[in-house]
């Protein structure tokens, strides 16, 4: 399974609201019919401070972000493909439009509706994710807290043994948390997944854009997905004397760096992680 991150930043006429109902409405309704889609969701950066939700007793996992860092996105949208093939033919015209002829292509979805330069400030900048599910995600048909964890590998260690405490230790102990409904773990890959995928002339190949995208990854080598009924289960778990202690020490050990962010996530195409039927449509 092809997973892709693609962050983007709000139009600066677009208020945080404005932009969410845009992304999840209209772009949304030409993005989920992409081509061979296996899973779309989008991430759009709460609105409200963390510290507003963990209260004073999570007041440390409020804390260690760059400066700047919020500044340099507003959403993710993950997508799921079977392959690298399918991803880049993606965005083609979809035969998915009942027309007087029967099924009809349509060539909107080509253009994903063509709304990007009104919504994005600047175009999206895209990277391929290695996966570990620490945790199938169990969604109720409501709306949960989920919780982004971003975390930079201590120069001591190398990559290898940084996914390796990761997804090993410090995973179980993080699967331990009250209340864990999900638990996925992404690593950036080297993979080119913006070549062939965005015009050449794209904001996200100039070097203003390379620049935003550098400063941006530099903030972090992972990206936790966790998912909860609500925030004080995260901070219960955080402040329990023994696990919240075995978590400090690995990542002291580990982490160079690590913090939090709260999601509003919209489940646009429910991934789909087993073999496509032969006539597949989300």
């Amino acid at each position: 399974m092809l997973k892709v991150f693609g962050f983007t930043r709000r139009h600066p006429r677009l208020t945080h609201d404005e932009y969410r109902a845009g992304h999840v409405g209209y772009h949304n309704s030409y993005g989920r019919r992409l081509n061979n889609i296996r899973g779309y969701l989008l991430n759009v950066r709460a609105n409200r401070d963390l510290a507003d939700a963990f209260g004073s007793r999570g007041a440390a996992l409020t804390q260690g972000a760059p400066d700047g860092f919020d500044n340099l996105w507003d959403a993710w949208g993950q997508l799921m493909f079977d392959s690298l093939t399918d991803y880049l033919a993606a965005r083609s015209p979809a035969r998915d439009h009942a027309g007087p002829n029967g099924l009809e292509e349509d060539p909107k979805v080509a253009l994903v509706g063509g709304d990007g330069a009104h919504l994005y400030g600047g175009s999206p900048f895209q990277f391929h994710v290695a996966e570990h599910v620490a945790v199938p995600v169990k969604r109720p048909e409501r709306k949960l807290f989920k919780l982004v964890q971003f975390a930079k590998r201590a120069p001591n260690i190398s990559a290898e043994e940084f996914q390796a405490y990761w997804t090993g230790r410090y995973a179980a102990y993080m699967n331990e948390l009250p209340g864990l409904r999900g638990h996925i773990i992404n690593f950036r890959t080297d993979l080119d997944v913006m070549t062939g995928f965005f015009e050449p002339d794209a904001d996200a190949f100039t070097p203003e854009g390379t620049a935003v995208r550098e400063r941006f990854y530099d903030a972090w080598d992972g990206i936790a997905e966790l998912w909860f009924d609500n925030p004080d289960q995260v901070v219960a778990g955080r402040c329990d004397t023994s696990l919240g202690a075995h978590l400090d020490a690995l990542e002291d050990n580990n982490f160079a760096n690590a913090f939090y962010r709260e999601v509003d996530e919209t489940v646009a195409v429910m991934p789909n992680r087993k073999p496509a039927p032969e006539y597949y449509h989300r």
